[in-house]
């Protein structure tokens, strides 16, 4: 991971500071500019953007949110406070493979406590993680 020290500064015209005002104004979950130059750059390094084939797949629990792959990514990447909605909405409704391609077991004992999810729901990740935290094949 590159350190603070390493940022560049990107001086934006006046239209392009209309036109990022706007990207961040139609996607809050972003908040910052620098959230949502990582976003970008996670498409691009991905190759993926909007309407693309990379964005087909979109993970399933997503259906109702058009977030890009680079905009998930910076997310449940982000701090907790950004990223316990998803965090959630994974836990809830992704399937086990996406379940485990985009969250660790230490995530998920870390943010269990913070998020809002069905009693039953959270019961069945606390029971999970009781018995992985005492599995003899745990490292």
């Amino acid at each position: 991971m590159i350190r603070k020290n390493h940022l560049k500064t990107i001086r934006l015209s006046r239209t392009d500071q209309r036109v990022v005002t706007r990207l961040l104004e139609q996607h809050p979950h972003l908040g910052t500019f620098s959230n949502l130059v990582r976003a970008s750059l996670w498409n691009f390094l991905n190759g993926g953007v909007r309407g693309s084939q990379r964005d087909a797949g979109r993970p399933s629990f997503l259906w109702e949110y058009p977030l890009t792959r680079g905009e998930f990514l910076e997310m449940v990447s982000g701090p907790r406070e950004k990223r316990l909605w998803l965090v959630a909405k994974i836990l809830e409704h992704g399937r086990w493979e996406e379940i485990w391609e985009y969250l660790t077991v230490a995530q998920i004992e870390a943010d269990l406590p913070y998020l809002r999810l069905p009693h039953n729901t959270k019961a069945h990740w606390r029971f999970a993680l009781s018995r992985w935290r005492r599995s003899p094949w745990r490292s």
